[in-house]
């Protein structure tokens, strides 16, 4: 390794005997004594050898030094020195010739690459950032003064990561046209971990806790997971700030930290930190004063403080308050308002009195509203779901609702906001939203696999922003073991100016619902709908829609689930003679959105409920209704980590003519979409095998001398249970589930992992057990009574939920741990193009 270093004192010296005694062209034996003080001249000509990088008009301004000027000895260190202060220099020889002056210049290196190895806790990134800020990267000039104070900063970032074992080899390697490669061989040795942790003051909090409210702690059963016990600089001054709010919370304005000491251990491997603090006392509210420019009345300030007079202080509601206040201000215009509360302490008596003084500012306005980065939408279909209007004025609520209803548009990634003040203008902004569109119109094809339907193959086109328009069209069909599918549709979201949704399909599909583990029953649907969407405020909506179908339900003859010989037999029909029922059917449904979510797909944040009643309208071939109810909610916990809470309800039944819920109607549970842990259907009500007895002991002989078995009385008769699910006309499911970061991947809003809990049942409200009355009292007992709910499962696991390009890709690993008799378990399910 080749050190880069001279001395300039001795070059300053070498230059100046260079300047006395060498005369270019010709060299005396015996030179002439001449007095320094004689030996100065005006400068004539300057000429520059050995620049590569720099050029000349560079040099010349960073010589102190021009053509015209008087020179002498005395000048020439302190023109070398300033020329070696610019750091660019290895080498500066000058020399004189009569009244010119030559500059015989070496450069210094420049930095051609850093290369950086052995890093895993500090991303390569940080260190060349931090590199760089220290004018230390690659394409400067190379300082090798500079690699001490390199090396010491790197150290620097690792004992703040609590490596103190931290050893860092530098390497020079030359290269050609006076460029060099740095590199360093980072060695970081095994973390430092926390052994104790003291406070020392304490006298009102005892310190196990205070201790809760620490990132670090001493290790335990999760913190080769969580590293907790590794010291952290960072984590340190965090924890030190959490226990100030924690003090001050409640009610001790004067705390301190006083002091902290953090020891290490000989060997490097513990730390040992000691904190020492001021409790002080605790403060009670005196009075609180509201002073400034009061755009609010006095009343509404009041309602937005949670502190009254007698109350402890706490510094988390104050700032609770200051927020509201600011918000408050900015719904009317006072985008930039500001609120500085102000504690003034009775110290003897132990009060405060705090005055808050508010300065709302000018009221601003909209100047213009732009939009970026939207190269295939209108912005005439952006501008619409944007809540402010130019000249109007701004409110910070409106240009965040606005932000959310861009993010819901199903053709747009991302959405930015900024509100920049117009030059000139201090009460005037533009609302510049900057979106990134992603892939609104799709020809797919492809194959997709589901634990519930089997190998699926699929064709669709289909454009959610057609033309830019925001409108959507789409044609598709699908293929898999359940049904065969053809679908086309056109929905228009702003129908009307005032954002009245209207919509149409057209759909074909034959399913067998035998592949889903219910009766073996085959149904043929066309169906032509229609449905439209009113606004009711920024959140809520009604829907409305209408439909025809055409049905063809083909079971099998020789079935034996008496519930299906019942439904037939309910529409006078023998399934025996006939197997083929034919329906029409016109449907009206009516339901209720109410969605505060911050995103459409894997939302963070947010309430999402929907209320929907959908029925046949009376003189269809079948009269029911279906009543069903979802709530979703998000709250984050964290960044990455959000608590999921769900509920769903529905409930259906017969009217007029018919008796109960058609049974190609019935509800399901089971599987992924309802309660994971569990094979698709197979909870709830089963199909009921009625199997009629006959006796050869009388035997009647027709014309031909057939034989035909006489039947015996329905008491004679036997019971079994198939695997097969009736479905119900009721089900209630819920589900507990933390949503957390995906281990190893940074955060991305394409995949998203959970932790889950799920619990339901399904049941059937209209069962009559005792139409098995005639059965014997051993058979009669082995009819369970379907209309009871109090069956309940319940099953958890984690659960993975990415989108794939071949569509949304769902993972789940699951434990029942509640079922019933007769539950089939699915502890592992993969699906590829639905989620949960």
């Amino acid at each position: 390794m080749k050190y880069y270093s001279q001395s300039r004192l001795v070059k300053a010296l070498l230059a100046i005997v260079a300047i006395s005694c060498i005369q270019v062209g010709r060299v005396s034996a015996n030179p002439p004594v001449k007095k320094v003080a004689d030996d100065s001249f005006i400068v004539e000509e300057i000429t520059v050898t050995g620049l590569q990088r720099m050029d000349l008009g560079t040099f010349f301004n960073m010589l102190p030094l021009q053509v015209g000027e008087k020179i002498d000895l005395s000048r020439v260190p302190i023109i070398i020195r300033t020329l070696y202060a610019a750091n660019s220099f290895e080498d500066i020889r000058l020399f004189r010739d009569g009244r010119k002056l030559f500059f015989d210049i070496k450069e210094r290196p420049s930095i051609s690459e850093i290369q950086i190895d052995g890093n895993s806790d500090i991303k390569t990134e940080q260190i060349l950032e931090a590199m760089e800020n220290a004018g230390f990267s690659e394409g400067e000039v190379f300082d090798p003064s500079a690699i001490k104070n390199i090396k010491m900063g790197m150290e620097e970032q690792y004992f703040s990561h609590g490596k103190y074992s931290i050893k860092i080899e530098d390497k020079i390697i030359e290269q050609s046209r006076n460029r060099v490669i740095v590199q360093f061989n980072i060695k970081e040795g095994a973390p430092a971990k926390i052994q104790r942790i003291n406070l020392i003051g304490n006298k009102i909090f005892d310190s196990e806790e205070l201790l809760k409210q620490f990132e670090l702690t001493t290790g335990g059963m999760f913190s080769f997971f969580s590293s907790d016990d590794q010291y952290s600089r960072e984590k340190l001054e965090g924890d030190l700030e959490n226990m100030r709010s924690y003090y001050q919370d409640r009610g001790y304005l004067n705390y301190k930290n006083t002091s902290t000491q953090v020891s290490i251990s000989p060997d490097r491997k513990g730390i040992y930190l000691t904190v020492n603090i001021d409790e002080g006392e605790k403060f009670i509210i005196e009075k609180i004063v509201f002073t400034g420019e009061l755009v609010l009345k006095r009343e509404s300030l009041e309602m937005l403080m949670p502190l009254k007079k007698g109350d402890t202080y706490s510094a988390a509601a104050i700032s609770f308050a200051e927020e509201q206040i600011k918000t408050s201000l900015g719904y009317q215009g006072y985008a930039f308002a500001n609120v500085v509360t102000i504690p003034n302490t009775i110290e003897e008596e132990n009060k405060v009195e705090l005055t808050l003084y508010i300065e709302p500012g000018k009221k601003v306005y909209v100047d213009r509203i732009n939009f970026s980065g939207n190269e295939s939408t209108n912005d005439e279909v952006l501008r619409r779901e944007v809540r402010i209007m130019e000249s109007g004025a701004l409110s910070t609520n409106a240009v965040e609702r606005s932000k959310i209803r861009l993010q819901r548009l199903p053709y747009l990634e991302s959405v930015e906001v900024e509100t920049p003040k117009v030059e000139d203008k201090d009460d005037r902004v533009e609302v510049n939203y900057k979106v990134k569109e992603r892939s609104a119109g799709t020809i797919q094809g492809g194959v997709g696999y589901s634990a519930n339907y089997g190998v699926s193959l699929n064709l669709n086109t289909s454009h959610n922003n057609f033309l830019g328009s925001g409108k959507k069209i789409g044609i598709g069909l699908k293929k898999d073991r359940f049904s065969n599918r053809y679908a086309a549709n056109y929905w228009d979201p702003y129908f009307t100016i005032d954002a009245v949704s209207a919509g149409v399909g057209l759909e074909y599909s034959k399913s067998d619902y035998g592949e889903i583990n219910f009766e073996q029953v085959v149904l043929d649907r066309i169906k032509l709908s229609a449905n439209l969407g009113y606004p009711v405020n920024e959140i809520t909506r009604l829907n409305f829609g209408l439909s025809y179908e055409d049905n063809k339900m083909k079971a099998d003859r020789y079935t034996i689930s008496q519930q299906l010989i019942d439904f037939y037999e309910e529409n006078d029909q023998d399934i025996r003679i006939d197997p083929d029922f034919y329906y029409d059917l016109f449907r009206f449904t009516v339901g209720w959105n109410r969605s505060s979510l911050n995103r459409t797909v894997f939302p963070t944040r947010g309430v999402n409920q929907t209320l929907s009643l959908s029925a046949t309208i009376p003189g269809s071939d079948l009269e029911f209704y279906k009543l069903e109810y979802s709530f979703k909610h998000y709250a984050p916990i964290s960044s990455g980590w959000t608590f999921l809470s769900s509920f769903r309800a529905a409930y259906g039944d017969g009217y007029g003519d018919s008796y109960s819920l058609p049974y190609i109607e019935n509800f399901g549970a089971g599987g992924s979409g309802t309660m994971r842990g569990f094979e698709t259907n197979t909870i709830g009500p089963r199909v009921i095998q009625r199997n009629s007895q006959s006796s050869r002991g009388n035997i009647l002989t027709d014309t031909v001398g057939g034989q035909t078995s006489i039947p015996l009385p329905s008491e004679n008769d036997t019971i079994s249970l198939s695997r097969r699910s009736n479905g119900g006309n009721a089900r209630v499911l819920g589900t507990l589930e933390l949503i957390f970061p995906v281990p190893f991947v940074e955060e991305s809003n394409s995949v998203r992992t959970s932790a889950f809990v799920d619990i339901g049942n399904l049941w059937d409200t209209t069962f009559d057990r005792e139409k098995y009355n005639d059965l014997s009292d051993t058979q009669f007992a082995l009819v369970p009574d379907y209309s009871e709910p109090e069956d309940h499962r319940i099953s958890a696991g984690f659960s993975l939920q990415w989108l794939s390009p071949m569509g949304p890709l769902t993972i789940s690993l699951s434990k029942v741990i509640r079922k019933e008799e007769l539950d089939e378990v699915e502890s592992f399910s993969f699906n590829v193009g639905t989620t949960f």
